[in-house]
């Protein structure tokens, strides 16, 4: 199954109007966007990551935060289990176990 479409809802910096726009495609966000640079034990999610204005206004939205508290949340849960960092678990290994309870990722 293909996700839906996104959108982004960009709020105006320098007015109290906002933009939304339909992208026609989805969008990924990859892992490495909830790991803190200067920390190795700490996951983020939802309007904590750092992203351009743009990005933001496409992952700002309640669904899109909640799948990405989930990944975080799952990740914890293997480097606790496997005994190491969030930066350090396998990747795969966490996409294998998001998709097998439901998750939609693309290949």
């Amino acid at each position: 199954m293909k996700p839906a479409p996104s959108t982004r809802d960009l709020h105006r910096p320098n007015d109290t109007g906002c933009t939304l726009e339909w992208c026609g495609d989805c969008y990924d966000i990859p892992y490495r966007c909830l790991l803190p640079q200067k920390t190795d034990t700490l996951l983020v999610a939802g309007r904590c990551i750092s992203t351009t204005h743009e990005a933001m206004a496409a992952i700002r939205v309640m669904s899109t935060c909640m799948a990405m508290g989930e990944a975080a949340g799952r990740a914890a849960a293997i480097a606790v289990a496997e005994g190491v960092s969030p930066a350090r678990i396998s990747v795969a290994k966490l996409r294998k176990e998001l998709v097998a309870r439901g998750a939609h990722l693309r290949s």
